[in-house]
């Protein structure tokens, strides 16, 4: 059989091709269709760009500290957030034009006392009121000082005990800043410092943030000195709270007073435990030795530089110790720091020693 023969027939010209199909009619495009393929595309595109917008204007008022003041005028439940963003932006050096400038001071310090005369303590406000005091602890103008203090002492219910707490930081943050102003003899300011060291609570609750209290108001008064700033240091080496007592001897070391002594050599002890007592974890009990213990060498060499004439022997002894020490408690690489913080200390203090006995 040829190939010829097997080949399907040829249709005839008069009979129709079922292979081919009819065309779908054409139509035009309905309302719908249009809807979906140009409105809603535009509206989404147009929502991205209001957006973008938005985070862009954020972006610019949060770095922008005349324009978060100004957003205190109508506080929100957002102020809070941005008084710390603006506290944090005054601790920039890049703004340090800014801590001169009175007019800004007087309208957080306006902002602030009105949130301290009205009583409501719900988060947002004690969150408000405690960043714009640590905002105005940033400034070197004199303005800043009177609301700071009544945040401090101000506590009409337990919930603006973290309100003072803030403030007695910002106190201490104030004070270093303004370390030509002789706080120490301002009558206000000690009161407020001394009386938050003298807090006790005998509701279990409230003893931690009462500690926390006391130890703020140790710091701030070893910033500021002055007799009554160190007699009352004196007294808080005795506080039930290590915390407290490290805090008093730090800024009695601060001030080249040799009473700090005997908590001091408890900071420089490597087997002190009672240190990171009050920490849960292990590994924030490792971490606060670490601070206590680099703290007290920090603090020996102060007391060095600032009392060249005391018996300092028992503190270059503690110092030898932690060179000569295993340190078992730490990692090697930070054993490796400690002690070469201990030997920094104690060459500085030998090379005071020097300069007195130089003739």
């Amino acid at each position: 059989m040829s190939f010829s023969e097997n080949a399907p027939p040829k249709p005839r010209l008069d009979e129709p091709n079922l292979d081919d199909k009819p065309l779908p009619q054409i139509e035009p495009p309905s309302a719908g269709f249009l809807l979906q393929l140009f409105v809603i595309p535009m509206i989404i595109v147009g929502i991205i760009v209001m957006v973008w917008l938005m985070f862009s204007w954020l972006a610019h008022m949060g770095s922008n500290p005349h324009e978060l003041v100004r957003s205190f005028r109508s506080p929100n439940e957002a102020s809070w957030q941005r008084a710390l963003t603006l506290a944090e932006l005054l601790r920039n050096p890049m703004h340090e034009d800014l801590k001169h400038d009175a007019q800004m001071v007087t309208e957080l310090a306006a902002v602030l006392n009105s949130q301290l005369d009205q009583e409501s303590f719900d988060e947002n406000s004690i969150q408000l009121r405690k960043f714009l005091s640590a905002a105005l602890g940033e400034f070197k103008v004199p303005e800043a000082l009177p609301p700071i203090l009544r945040a401090a002492t101000l506590e009409r219910d337990p919930t603006e005990i973290d309100v003072r707490r803030m403030a007695v930081s910002a106190l201490a943050v104030y004070a270093y800043n303004n370390r030509d102003e002789s706080l120490s003899e301002d009558e206000a300011c000690m009161e407020a410092l001394i009386a938050a060291s003298r807090e006790r609570s005998e509701i279990a609750e409230e003893r931690e943030a009462r500690a926390d209290l006391r130890l703020r108001a140790a710091y701030a008064l070893g910033v500021i000195g002055g007799e009554a700033a160190l007699d009352r240091l004196l007294i808080l080496l005795d506080d039930p709270s290590s915390n407290v007592r490290y805090n008093a001897a730090t800024g009695l070391c601060r001030h080249g007073d040799a009473r700090a002594i005997p908590v001091l050599l408890e900071m420089l002890d490597p087997e002190n435990q009672e240190s990171a007592s009050n920490e849960e974890h292990e590994s924030g009990r490792d971490w606060k030795r670490l601070q206590v213990i680099n703290t007290g060498i920090r603090s020996a060499a102060q007391l060095a530089e600032y009392n060249s004439a005391g018996d300092l022997q028992p503190v270059r002894t503690a110092l030898q110790k932690i060179i000569d020490s295993e340190l078992t408690s730490f990692g090697s690489r930070v054993r490796h720091g400690i002690r070469l913080n201990a030997k920094g200390s104690l060459l500085a203090m030998q090379a005071t020693d020097r300069k007195v006995a130089a003739p």
